[in-house]
């Protein structure tokens, strides 16, 4: 009996969640919820779908094993709501805003980040609490900005933290007892950036990562980032690049476990943030990063944790040279398929752009002579927006196709012209390609004059002299 409720006690308990409302303004339109795997490598899980109805009524059933962030990115807002197993909401939206094609490609237009309203919330309500801490929170990190995160003032640090206990002072809710915990421990953060012994000990060392909560994540991210680089420049131990270069994901655990004290689950989470780091700084082998995240296995790696690495591998090689082109479904202007496929032992330019845009039509002016050039390696797919009509009457090259996908998801296309060269083994080699007068003749005569010594040298070697 006692190992059955141990057991049990250590399994998450799947509640279903109610989410329901009217938005007259969202009439006849489709909202994806969405919550994070984890902080780390910000992969997706798709929650389910809010599907407004004529008169924008919407109601969603789902089922959570623990309190989640959901988050749902709509019109230029990025909406967020703490979801709980059990509970009921009616969720109030903002004003809808309705963005221009323009604004919503715009890669330098960052979505608004909003809490979503609940209509007639409990008093004591997780989201409740939570925004008006974070509005104290705000409140005094503005007015106290300078001392605290430019001057360094300890004292103050305690002041704030003094007058936001005794704003909010203790409840029965653990969740935001531990937000709390976590976001006043930024303010400490501030102060020497991590690097004192306290401050690890009191909130990480002794800590198992509380992954599903923000506030430790943000807290988390910033003392841990970059954190093979701040090994190798403060340890004095020339063995943390060798390791991590060499592969030795065994050898960086122990030592995070042994020789910095972290216990087993922060020393994982915190290797899995810095082989993601490191791969982006270019202080380290990406090919052994890449390594070491493929040894996150069984039988001393959690699933959660094993997720990650994979989730993390796949974020750090998407659209990389040497990895298989994402799909999309496109169609030619009659309407039939086009498949990678049907170009095997091909060379695929794949050219997203816009006819109607000027700088476009130049690249596809320049790209008629380029092809014209490779007509026998190489094939142009051109992806285009849909257009009511269009018919390549300028004569340019190769097909033209359109598609269903998002192009900002599949292969990160916010702005025309974009373009991806694939192999003729399938795979991506060019990713990015240069567009069509920004260097693409050049690199594509390169490819094909190697490829052709390659071909003589083959050939000699199967008939010598």
């Amino acid at each position: 009996m006692i190992l059955f409720c141990l057991f049990n006690a250590g399994k998450a308990l799947t509640m279903p969640v109610k989410i329901s409302g009217k938005a007259p303004e969202y009439a006849q339109s489709s909202i994806e919820l969405d919550i994070f795997h984890d902080y780390i490598s910000e992969g997706t899980i798709k929650l389910g779908d809010l599907h407004f109805n004529a008169e924008g009524s919407f109601e969603l059933e789902l089922d959570i094993n623990q309190i989640s962030l959901c988050f749902a990115d709509f019109d230029g807002y990025h909406g967020m709501i703490y979801l709980e197993p059990g509970k009921s909401y009616q969720l109030v939206f903002p004003p809808k805003r309705n963005l221009s094609a323009s604004q919503k490609k715009n890669p330098f237009v960052k979505p608004e980040p909003i809490w979503f309203g609940i209509k007639n919330p409990e008093k004591n309500d997780l989201n409740v609490l939570i925004q008006q801490f974070e509005i104290a929170y705000a409140k005094y990190e503005n007015t106290y900005f300078d001392q605290i995160f430019v001057h360094q003032n300890g004292s103050l640090v305690d002041t704030v933290k003094q007058m936001l206990n005794k704003e909010f002072p203790k409840t029965n809710n653990s969740f935001f007892e531990s937000h709390k915990r976590f976001k006043m421990a930024s303010l400490e953060f501030a102060l020497h950036q991590g690097k004192s012994a306290n401050f690890m000990e009191s909130y990480f060392k002794e800590t198992k990562p509380i992954y599903n909560l923000a506030a430790y994540s943000s807290l988390f991210n910033e003392v841990f980032v970059d954190y093979f680089n701040l090994l190798d420049n403060t340890s004095h131990n020339p063995e943390v690049k060798n390791w991590v270069n060499k592969a030795q994901l065994q050898q960086l655990d122990d030592y995070f476990q042994k020789q910095l004290h972290f216990n087993k689950d922060l020393a994982h989470w915190a290797l899995l943030k810095s082989m993601k780091d490191g791969y982006y700084t270019g202080n380290f082998s990406k090919a052994s990063i890449l390594n070491m995240l493929d040894q996150v296995k069984e039988p001393n790696w959690s699933s959660y944790e094993q997720k990650t690495a994979q989730l993390i591998r796949e974020k750090l090689t998407y659209l990389a040279s040497g990895t298989r082109p994402p799909m999309i479904n496109l169609k030619d202007l009659e309407g039939h398929p086009v498949r990678f496929s049907d170009y095997a032992n091909t060379y695929i330019y794949l050219h997203f752009t816009d006819p109607k845009n000027p700088i476009c039509r130049q690249h596809l002016d320049a790209l008629k002579t380029i092809s014209a050039r490779y007509k026998e390696k190489l094939i142009v797919i051109n992806v285009i927006p849909r257009q009511a009509n269009f018919k390549n009457e300028a004569g340019w090259a190769g097909l033209f196709t359109t598609t269903d996908n998002d192009l900002a998801t599949t292969y990160k296309v916010k702005t025309f012209p974009n373009s991806f060269l694939i192999g003729k083994d399938g795979k991506l080699l060019l990713s990015p390609a240069p567009n069509p007068i920004d260097g693409l003749d050049r690199q594509l005569g390169q490819i094909f004059k190697s490829e052709h010594f390659k071909e003589l040298q083959k050939t000699n070697e199967l008939n010598p002299k």
